[in-house]
């Protein structure tokens, strides 16, 4: 097979310039519309037509076709106007619903009702009865734009929303009115989906193998819970639960020997390679999209189609043409797929394996061993995927090589296929399928055993300075030749990377995060090398909580391993709700609680209390232990300083605790001071007001919360004293460095510092 030729090298040079305006695009924030996109990539193909323009002609193709696919979405949005509002409306379910804890989440789409977006994500809390696929109910629903917490270090669900091509996302309100009006209209590839979803659950010994099966067989991954996602993350083998090209080529090889298996006894003449070619790719291009037409897939059937037609004209095939042709096939028909980590991977691995072809007669002439030849290719994917992995789930699937060497065989020769026969076949369709939930099963006990082992955990910090340096050392394994010094500094990237962390605040200098958290409050304070976390924001009632979702994975971002203090201002579950999930993820030395938390024991939050750690002085101002106070008032008011400049913490304190601040004489000016409560009216009274004077006043609210925090009239007094008044939920979380030297020295707004076209509020 060749992999290089003249052609597919004049393939590539476009290929890479759509690919590369593409890129542009996912990075800009420039004041297009949908229409002038068009516009401007019908101007680009025209100028296609000579070759002077042509480079800068793809390039702008590119850019303006990824643009025209998003402002599509973006435009397509929920008017503000209903965003927010409680609507009756019709909708039917178009993607299979998600149980999550003791809530449903589903996809649905809206008919005949224009207040409605065609594509919405809902969440039901403890739903009556469980929606099905193609169901038609009526529901009171309230819903807002597709908007996420924005936090440096955490999954942009913003993002994901704009990928997946939600319009609106919101909630079922719970009441009479919800009712199913009928059942049973889904489309017959959903309808021949639901149904293998059904078989294999009666097939399967639990529920979790079931999941495995139906990932596998249709693509269907709504079954799998997290703690399965944990497990195939933590073991590198998250892929094996997409349908990716070696599903696809299986189903290919399936059908070639299938129909050789009938054609040859039928046909005494001609050439039996065709018509078994074909089979082939009709039962791959079948099988893809039965499976939802994934990235992978996508891209291994239009390989496998381009290859097809290459023997079938008994043209030479080109390896490289191939996969640039797919890309490209990819890119025009989908834009937005460029943004996901399927497209990315998924060709990255057939590059990465076509690099490892090329060199193998020359690398690797002695491997005769097909085990062998299987750990060189796991170990070479690992060293070549490492920089995407790090970057885009901040983790290094140390286990990864050996999971794969295990699984790989396992799903190549024994899962898919059975699966494929119990797809195809009806009569011992249920004996297959046990078969492989039977395999399935004991595979998974083998890769929970695995993620269960300390050192498989390896979360990576954040990419930054010479980070950046780590992450691309591992690529000397891939691109050195065998026998080479050099390559033995791709080992050396990966443990750099291992125990790579951001630098700390210098001496007599404090970073302070005021976390996105919605209606909550999380605070993250770094000195030198001590991290205190105050507040842990909140816990939902239905399962999981913010800390979870944003604290935890934030705090691994800074490559922190341990919590020095955790200061919970008072027992608001807004404010403490996170506090067991942090528990039992940190090491945590100390616990300071404003208020007595049921179960763990934590030293008691008075005025008088004080450290230091890297120079800089840690003061509790308030509650005084003399006063008898309870809920907000009791909240634990911490004063941060360095020199002359400081963080004031308040917590949810109303105007009687600011009042007992003020009369007292503490010091409570500060550089930056959170906004008590929120932003309450209770709260922010003018004395107070008047003691802090700060430079920067920080609200921690949701956005567009129902309760109108920050109230016009308390941003109206911190502006008056000449404070720039931030909310998390428009800035994102807001961060600040200070010091005794300068001050406030350095602040960023994350939603700011990382927008993109897509991101609600950037229009």
């Amino acid at each position: 097979m060749k992999l290089r030729t003249p052609a597919s090298q004049a393939l590539l040079k476009p290929c890479l310039l759509v690919m590369a305006g593409g890129l542009a695009a996912q990075h800009t924030t420039l004041p297009f519309s949908s229409d002038l996109a068009s516009l401007v990539f019908v101007a680009s193909l025209i100028a296609c037509a000579w070759r002077a323009s042509r480079p800068v002609a793809l390039f702008v193709a590119g850019f303006a076709l990824f643009m025209a696919a998003g402002l599509d979405i973006v435009e397509s949005r929920i008017d503000r106007q209903y965003a927010g509002d409680s609507m009756l409306t019709r909708v039917r379910v178009v993607g299979a619903p998600q149980v999550r804890g003791a809530s449903l989440v589903m996809q649905v789409a809206p008919l005949g009702d224009a207040r409605v977006p065609r594509r919405v994500r809902l969440s039901w809390f403890e739903p009556p009865v469980d929606p099905r696929l193609g169901d038609v109910w009526q529901l009171e629903v309230r819903l807002r734009e597709p908007r996420g917490l924005s936090n440096p270090g955490v999954f942009d669900y913003e993002t994901w929303m704009f990928r997946e091509g939600y319009h609106a996302t919101g909630y079922v309100v719970a009441g009479r009115r919800n009712q199913l009006l009928w059942a049973g209209e889904a489309s017959v590839v959903d309808r021949f989906r639901d149904h293998f979803a059904q078989r294999s659950l009666a097939s399967a010994a639990s529920r979790e193998i079931a999941a495995v099966i139906v990932a596998v067989g249709v693509g269907a991954r709504h079954l799998v819970t997290r703690e399965q996602w944990d497990v195939f993350a933590l073991t590198g083998t998250s892929h094996l639960m997409a349908i990716s090209g070696l599903h696809v080529s299986l189903a290919a090889s399936v059908g070639f020997i299938a129909s050789l298996a009938v054609i040859v006894p039928m046909r005494r003449r001609g050439t039996l390679l065709v018509p078994a070619v074909l089979a082939g790719t009709a039962v791959a291009v079948a099988y893809a999209l039965v499976s939802g037409l994934g990235v992978p897939a996508r891209r291994a059937a239009i390989m496998l189609a381009l290859a097809a037609i290459a023997i079938v004209t008994r043209r030479q095939i080109d390896a490289a043409i191939v996969v640039v042709a797919s890309a490209l096939l990819v890119y025009c028909t989908d834009p937005i797929a460029s943004l996901t980590p399927g497209f990315q991977l998924s060709f990255g691995a057939v590059i990465l394996l076509l690099w490892l072809a090329r060199r193998r007669d020359r690398s690797l002439p002695g491997m005769r061993s097909w085990l062998r030849q299987l750990l060189v290719v796991q170990i070479f994917l690992a060293f070549g995927l490492l920089p995407l992995t790090a970057l885009l789930f901040q983790r290094i699937a140390v286990v990864a090589p050996f999971a794969n060497l295990v699984a790989v065989p396992l799903f190549s020769f024994v899962v898919v296929p059975l699966v494929l026969v119990a797809l195809a076949t009806g009569g011992f369709a249920d004996l297959t399928l046990e078969g492989a939930a039977w395999v399935a099963g004991h595979l998974q006990a083998l890769l929970t055993r695995l993620a269960a082992i300390s050192w498989a955990d390896t979360r990576t910090a954040a990419i930054e300075g010479r980070a950046w340096l780590f992450l691309l050392l591992p690529l000397a394994w891939v691109t050195l030749p065998r026998g080479w010094p050099g390559r033995y500094a791709a080992l050396i990237g990966v443990l750099a990377m291992l125990v790579w962390r951001p630098l700390p605040p210098p001496n007599q200098c404090f970073d302070t995060w005021f976390l996105d958290v919605g209606q909550g409050l999380a605070i993250v304070v770094e000195a030198g090398d001590y991290v205190m976390l105050y507040d842990a924001a909140i816990a939902w009632r239905g399962g999981g909580s913010v800390a979870e979702q944003v604290i935890h994975p934030f705090l691994v971002s800074r490559g922190v391993r341990r919590i020095d203090d955790l200061v919970v201002s008072h027992n608001d579950l807004d404010h403490s709700g996170g506090v067991r999930a942090i528990l039992a993820v940190f090491d945590v030395g100390r616990v300071i609680a404003g208020e007595p938390l049921e179960g763990i024991g934590a030293v008691g939050c008075a005025k008088g209390l004080t450290w230091t750690a890297g120079g800089v002085l840690f003061e509790v101002v308030h509650p005084v232990p003399a006063f008898r106070m309870q809920g907000n008032d009791r909240s634990c008011v911490l004063r941060i300083s360095s020199g002359r400049h400081a963080v004031l913490l308040t917590g949810d304190i109303e105007d009687n605790a600011e009042r007992m601040l003020v009369q007292s004489g503490a010091n409570v000016g500060a550089d930056v001071v959170l906004v008590p409560h929120h932003g309450s009216l209770t709260s922010s009274s003018v004395p107070f007001v008047d003691s802090v004077r700060p430079q920067y006043a920080v609200v921690s609210a949701g956005y567009a919360n129902r309760w109108g925090f920050p109230k016009a009239d308390v941003v109206a007094r911190w502006q008056d004293k000449g404070a720039q008044v931030l909310t998390t939920g428009v800035s994102g979380a807001a961060y600040f460095r200070v010091c005794a030297d300068g001050g406030v020295v350095e602040t960023r707004c994350e939603r700011l510092s990382r927008r993109r076209f897509w991101h609600a509020g950037t229009r």
